[in-house]
């Protein structure tokens, strides 16, 4: 009995953890925004890509990988005009109790192991468009939000 609750004490910290500190994410780290070419959303390189990589654009012109129930999800949205137009990147973890969104290259533990393949993969898409890599941010980064 006592080896359960050890257990379930010990899950229920690791996940509170987890929550914290992507909540702590969402206020530092709200979201990768990246200067891409124009027209890039309609571009055959990045629905190449999204295709390949299994992101699928939903009714709110969002494009989406993953659900976010008991995993996280990829949000990636396009905005501006054709003068200036940005790529934002969010990672997105369900806690049941609400989603916290917060930049693909945040700095904290969060699910980090998957968000490194899925920056690898934008990487590429970078590489094709002669952007930057895109790196995990450093504390220096923050853009600290205040509620």
């Amino acid at each position: 009995m006592v080896f359960v609750f050890s257990v379930l004490f010990g899950a229920f910290i690791g996940i509170f953890f987890l929550w914290f500190s992507s909540k702590n994410a969402v206020k530092d780290y709200p979201e990768l925004r990246i200067h891409v070419p124009e027209g890039a959303e309609n571009s055959p390189e990045w629905q190449a890509w999204a295709q390949e990589n299994g992101y699928k654009l939903n009714d709110k012109g969002v494009w989406a990988k993953g659900t976010g129930m008991l995993t996280s999800a990829t949000e990636i949205r396009f905005e501006g005009n054709d003068m200036l137009v940005h790529m934002l990147v969010q990672e997105c973890i369900n806690f049941l109790l609400g989603i916290n969104r917060f930049a693909i290259n945040a700095p904290i533990l969060a699910g980090k192991p998957v968000r490194m393949v899925k920056i690898k993969a934008l990487n590429k898409l970078m590489a094709q468009w002669n952007l930057p890599e895109i790196v995990f941010g450093n504390p220096e980064d923050k853009v600290r939000i205040k509620n």
